[in-house]
């Protein structure tokens, strides 16, 4: 029999550690029962909200679309591809026409066009830098047009 207090001390953190552990264990079979695994994404965010941006922009729910936009543009930044900000730009051309020609959404969409540029650089995709100078064109900003021109050079 232990007699004393050291003995006694030890004693009790052998018995808890070892409650400890089993305990551990059946709750770690338990949680691993449970466990979820998760495939990656097959479909990027945005395409899904760009896809509830045009359904609002169908029903002529200009608040709506304003909000999905909003969405759309956060899941293309996060995806770190051109494409996404190409779209949500596009969306944004299409909220200032619904909203009278907004020119709050005219400079956004001007704005993530750029973005849209100096990813489209980090791809390397020269064709899709060159789009992008073409909506400048369309937007009637030549000068932002040349500038993006001059980005596209810059990509062999």
């Amino acid at each position: 029999m232990i007699k004393s207090r050291w003995g006694l001390g030890l004693m009790g953190v052998v018995v808890l550690g070892a409650i400890g552990v089993f305990g551990l264990s059946a709750s770690g079979r338990a949680a691993l029962a449970r466990a979820v695994f998760v495939q990656p994404e097959s479909v990027p965010a945005w395409v899904h909200r760009i896809a509830l941006v045009d359904e609002a922009l169908g029903r002529s729910d200009l608040s709506r679309a304003v909000y999905e936009w909003r969405e759309a543009h956060g899941a293309a930044l996060r995806s770190g591809r051109s494409e996404g900000l190409l779209a949500v730009g596009d969306r944004a051309i299409r909220i200032a026409e619904l909203g009278g020609g907004s020119s709050y959404f005219r400079r956004e969409a001007r704005d993530v066009y750029v973005h849209a540029a100096f990813r489209a650089r980090a791809e390397r995709s020269r064709d899709t830098i060159l789009g992008i100078a073409e909506l400048f064109d369309k937007l009637g900003d030549t000068e932002r047009a040349e500038q993006v021109r001059r980005i596209a050079g810059s990509v062999s």
